[in-house]
């Protein structure tokens, strides 16, 4: 008898070690909102230079791109990355705009990208092409996703909203 007993509180004891554990590196793996604005905001804040250096690493590692390749796509970052800041800069020094105003703005930075996206092609070969289309496109589809649920309510009629409710409370009481 005493043997059944401790084996069955073994098993509980192991059973219950285990739920807790797979509940505390789950909390412990999520970064908190407040985290990732951080990085939204030290994104913000770096040079042209810093913002054309990790573009181009990224990118690099992703296409796979000789040096030579690598030279030229930092060149074209560099350039479109300080083109931006001078039209952030001109844009920000106008204080309130009009929508006419944004909608220059708008279709400023558009042709902007579309130049940029032309020099690319011209930089990368077809396959390393395709492959960033297709990135490009997957990211685009992962956004619209997220966006879609949030815009049209779909997480309150699932319930996700209270959850995270629940999730921020257990991080206030520990």
């Amino acid at each position: 008898m005493k043997k059944i007993i401790a084996a069955l509180s073994l098993g509980m004891l192991v059973a219950g070690s285990s739920a807790y554990a797979q509940t505390t590196t789950k909390a412990q793996d999520q970064k908190p909102r407040s985290e990732m604005r951080g990085a939204m905001k030290d994104r913000a804040q770096k040079s042209p230079e810093e913002m054309a250096q990790m573009k181009t690493d990224k990118m690099a590692q992703k296409l796979e791109l000789s040096a030579s390749q690598k030279n030229q796509l930092q060149e074209l970052n560099m350039r479109h990355a300080q083109e931006m800041k001078a039209m952030h800069e001109s844009h920000k020094a106008t204080g309130e705009k009009t929508p006419e105003q944004r909608a220059q703005m708008q279709e400023a930075r558009k042709a902007s990208h579309e130049k940029w996206q032309a020099e690319l092609k011209s930089i990368l070969s077809a396959e390393q092409y395709a492959k960033y289309e297709t990135d490009r496109e997957e990211m685009k589809q992962k956004h619209a996703d997220g966006k879609r649920g949030h815009k049209s309510g779909e997480h309150k009629k699932s319930g996700e909203h209270k959850k995270r409710g629940e999730y921020k409370k257990q991080q206030q009481e520990m």
